[in-house]
């Protein structure tokens, strides 16, 4: 196996103070939103690919808008829909491609009170949607076995609510991703994570920090970070040991992953205005150096209105 088609392996395998409960050094961040509120959204996707030193940049982007149809003492329901959107050119992202197939769909949001994700509502009117977009990329490549391949997973994730919910909504989480926790000024938080093992083994420990670098009490505006990284040791045993498998015990791969400089790391910033419960900018960054594959994914959100 070429490290060419390890690496197309391991891509199919990834899927006020007292209103707002705020101090001058801490912050609880939840959405403060009304009935029929409506938010304007734009997004930007870029993969890079670095392969021999090759560069490859992908960008796709999205115009989307969320309303709120109903607020209780239980949370709330949203309504979300992509308007537009621009796909690049062998868009390598799935996600990306079957968001593409969803424009102007209804996706219909419950959140906790306190802003957390809980639901797709209207999950199985949108599987008979996303099925029907997915079944339409599985048909349009048929002379490429790997892509096919990938499609076909897609197909068996997003059988079920939950994988569906994994399939197509990371961009509308990462937008609540802050809510519902409250944030102080110089304390970094840091919790004992299990990160997706992209071989398809047992999820790797990692180690998640997060921090509230910025808060400006008069804009109401906050500014959230967090970071994640896996142990570089047990990353490394990982892919030799993939790789090891792969290649039938090939000693020139195996050196060349021994020297390689491996890395699986995630990083996110939120500037969000507390007052509102509005998420002015922000950016999710992936970082995977596995030696045979070295890929980039960011993911950038800003609210227009």
């Amino acid at each position: 196996m070429t490290f060419k088609s390890l690496g197309l392996f391991v891509t199919a395998l990834i899927w006020t103070i007292t209103s707002f409960g705020q101090t001058e050094s801490s912050v609880n961040v939840t959405p403060h939103w009304k009935n029929n509120e409506t938010h304007s959204v734009i997004i930007k996707s870029t993969t890079t690919d670095i392969n021999k030193g090759k560069v490859v940049n992908y960008l796709s982007t999205f115009d989307a808008k969320f309303i709120v149809k109903e607020v209780s003492d239980s949370g709330y329901k949203v309504e979300w829909t992509y308007t537009n959107f621009k796909l690049a050119d062998n868009e390598p992202v799935l996600e990306n491609q079957i968001v593409g197939k969803l424009i102007n769909i209804k996706l219909l949001i419950k959140l906790s009170d306190v802003g957390r994700f809980v639901e797709l509502i209207n999950a199985d009117e949108v599987k008979v949607i996303a099925n029907k977009a997915v079944d339409e990329l599985i048909a349009g490549s048929a002379s490429n076995p790997t892509m096919n391949a990938q499609y076909k997973s897609a197909k068996q994730l997003i059988a079920s609510k939950q994988g569906l919910e994994i399939a197509i909504l990371k961009q509308i989480k990462f937008y609540n991703f802050s809510f519902g926790f409250n944030y102080k000024l110089n304390l970094i938080k840091t919790n004992n994570i299990k990160f997706p093992n992209p071989f398809g083994g047992q999820s790797f420990d990692a180690v998640e920090k997060v921090q509230l670098t910025q808060l400006d009490t008069k804009k109401t505006v906050c500014t959230i970070e967090t970071n994640k990284i896996i142990d570089a040791n047990v990353l490394k045993e990982s892919v030799i040991s993939y790789v090891t498998k792969a290649t039938n015990s090939n000693p020139q791969a195996i050196e060349e992953m021994n020297k390689a400089n491996l890395e699986i790391a995630e990083k996110t910033m939120q500037q969000i205005d507390f007052s509102k419960g509005i998420i002015q900018k922000s950016f999710y960054k992936r970082t995977m150096n596995l030696g045979f594959q070295n890929r980039s994914t960011l993911l950038e959100i800003e609210t227009l209105d």
